[in-house]
């Protein structure tokens, strides 16, 4: 099986190192392209957190341009600022140069990696297999997410010692497709299509993505947050929840309520080998 890992980046440093040591071993992976971009809405938004290239500021640039000079499955494109006419689509320009790269290199799937997504190691060739396994009619799979709390209120607590279920926090994003040269980012961020490729979205209960984005950086929570809003998601109707949502994060309190019947409740899921070996080599 050849699988490609598929990373979009800006301001990472908090999770690339882990990122890297979890999932540089995932079976048959042949490239890891890295793509470093800012929206120019997310920019506009944080102007201190995009240099003037339209890259990163906290060593993100330096750390992947080491990190592929040692590792020749990795490709770092420095692509700099992005902008679309609708801004709910600013992104699109910078995943679609990943699957421009992959062209030549032809992987028979990708999985759509963000920087703060971490798999079990044994899942990873869970999932390889869930993909392999199905016929070439389901071109989309789409994995379950668990999600590690970490609000400002417990930060002298350990890392996963709460997680947010229900919600905004039950939707799920494709993560993993069926590689064709066709695909393309159109009118939708989140999952590539190739237009003469129709094809089947599968959901899998298991195994989970452990996405960290709510045990992330105060900081750069807010302004992600305040670049969702800024995008048009606080104006949308249907949309205004997700804002309502994320923002708990920056005031949330034990006992406090969560929209649509969202809950916090003690961590029970795995925690990711490389977090794991950190708190052992602190010992």
């Amino acid at each position: 099986m050849k699988l490609a890992l598929c990373t979009l980046v800006l301001n990472e440093m908090e999770w690339l190192p882990k990122l890297y040591e979890q999932h540089k071993n995932w079976p048959g992976l042949v490239e890891w392209v890295f793509v470093e971009a800012a929206d120019k809405v997310y920019a506009e938004t944080n102007p201190e957190l995009v240099s003037a290239d339209g890259l990163s500021v906290d060593g993100t640039t330096e750390y992947l341009t080491r990190l592929a000079a040692i590792d020749k499955r990795i490709t770092h494109i420095k692509y700099g600022f992005t902008k679309h006419e609708d801004p709910a689509l600013g992104k699109v320009a910078a995943r679609q140069a990943y699957l421009d790269y992959l062209v030549d290199i032809r992987p028979e799937f990708i999985m759509i990696l963000d920087a703060d997504e971490f798999y079990m190691q044994a899942d990873q060739s869970v999932i390889n297999n869930i993909m392999e396994s199905e016929d070439s009619s389901t071109r989309h799979f789409c994995f379950q997410f668990t999600h590690p709390w970490h609000p400002a209120c417990i930060q002298e607590e350990p890392l996963f010692t709460l997680e947010v279920v229900g919600g905004f926090w039950d939707m799920r994003h494709t993560k993993g497709i069926r590689w064709s040269t066709g695909l393309r980012y159109a009118g939708n961020h989140q999952r590539p299509e190739d237009p003469d490729l129709a094809g089947n979205l599968t959901f899998y209960s298991e195994p989970s993505c452990i996405h960290m984005a709510f045990a992330a950086s105060h900081t750069l929570r807010k302004a992600k947050n305040d670049y969702y809003k800024a995008r048009g998601e606080a104006a949308d109707r249907r949309r205004r929840w997700y804002c309502e949502s994320r923002s708990m994060f920056e005031t949330w309190k034990p006992g406090d309520s969560l929209p649509r019947g969202a809950e916090v409740k003690w961590y029970r899921g795995p925690i990711p080998e490389c977090f794991i070996n950190e708190e052992k080599s602190n010992v």
